[in-house]
């Protein structure tokens, strides 16, 4: 990893971080929803695993790569953007906790309205004049696709086929498509790298949830997607390609939970559920290896995302220790 690159990026994603906090603070917003929203972006940036993890260090990338320069108000708007979403989903999902509580939801969804708000203004504010109706469009199509999937989500419509899981996830994760091809539109871009870096950010997207799917089943002490019958991408490929005998021994371990995790877990192992989403990170994680190369050379600022792809789909291959 290029230290330096990382220590502009380290420098520039403590830039977004007080953007965001100066813009929640503004004395329009009620003092109290405005510590509030203070305290959420502390919480969610205290659980980053990594700088890389970080909403705007991506869209940051893309700007240093393609001019030179950290576009930090953008990457200010996205990662707003991208905590509307989070708020939004963690009060549909009945997900809320500090500085949340679940009679408190109503004053998140509205908190998560004012994010949404100033995302918007924020990100308008950061592209330049002659590339706003690009980013416009922009940002209408993947605001459109994430409203959809939480629709979807709210309404128990998710079409439960592995096509349409992964469908699915990509809308739900838009943002990431999001602020990568906003960063190349307000860098200056045409119309085929724009394209390039939103599929950069397509890919990287179905990398974390993949990630986060796998995480789910076997990193931590139960599973909420198991618990509450989400129909995540492993799963959707067991119901899909399991036998008959599997998916009824499934049915049965899961009416027994939580004692019966740890069989759901062998059961899943010893099928086609694991291994057919590491084939599918693997060729996502492939894509942003070669979209990344056919735009930059070997040693652009992008390179710390190829690492950052990488370290997520190797946790693939550690079994990790039950929270």
């Amino acid at each position: 990893m290029d230290s330096a690159t990382h220590d502009v990026l380290a420098a520039a994603v403590a830039a977004v971080h007080r953007k965001c906090d100066e813009i929640v603070a503004d004395p329009l917003l009620d003092p109290v929803q405005s510590e509030l929203l203070l305290a959420f972006f502390a919480r969610a940036r205290a659980r980053k695993a990594s700088l890389m993890a970080d909403p705007g260090a991506l869209p940051l990338l893309v700007g240093l790569a393609e001019s030179g320069k950290a576009n930090v108000d953008l990457a200010a708007g996205c990662t707003l953007f991208y905590m509307a979403l989070r708020l939004f989903d963690d009060v549909s999902d009945h997900d809320l906790a500090a500085p949340w509580d679940p009679q408190r939801a109503p004053i998140a969804d509205n908190a998560a309205l004012a994010l949404h708000m100033v995302a918007v203004d924020t990100i308008a504010a950061a592209v330049p004049a002659p590339r706003a109706e690009a980013a416009r469009r922009c940002l209408r199509h993947h605001s459109l696709r994430a409203v959809a999937a939480q629709h979807r989500d709210l309404s128990g419509t998710i079409a439960g086929d592995e096509a349409g899981v992964r469908a699915h996830n990509a809308d739900k994760s838009s943002v990431f498509a999001l602020s990568s091809e906003l960063a190349a539109i307000a860098a200056g871009c045409d119309s085929e790298r724009v394209a390039a870096h939103r599929r950069i950010g397509e890919a990287t997207a179905e990398i974390r949830q993949l990630a986060n799917d796998l995480h789910d089943l076997f990193g931590k002490g139960h599973s909420r997607d198991l618990e509450r019958e989400v129909v995540s991408y492993p799963l959707a490929v067991f119901a899909a390609r399991a036998g008959a005998v599997e998916r009824a021994e499934m049915a049965r371990l899961r009416a027994e939970l939580p004692g019966s995790l740890e069989a759901i877990r062998r059961l899943l192992i010893a099928g086609p559920a694991v291994r057919a989403s590491a084939a599918a990170m693997e060729a996502a994680r492939q894509q942003v290896h070669g979209e990344i190369l056919a735009l930059f050379p070997a040693g652009s600022a992008l390179d710390l995302h190829r690492v950052f792809v990488d370290a997520v789909a190797a946790e693939l291959y550690r079994r990790p220790r039950a929270a």
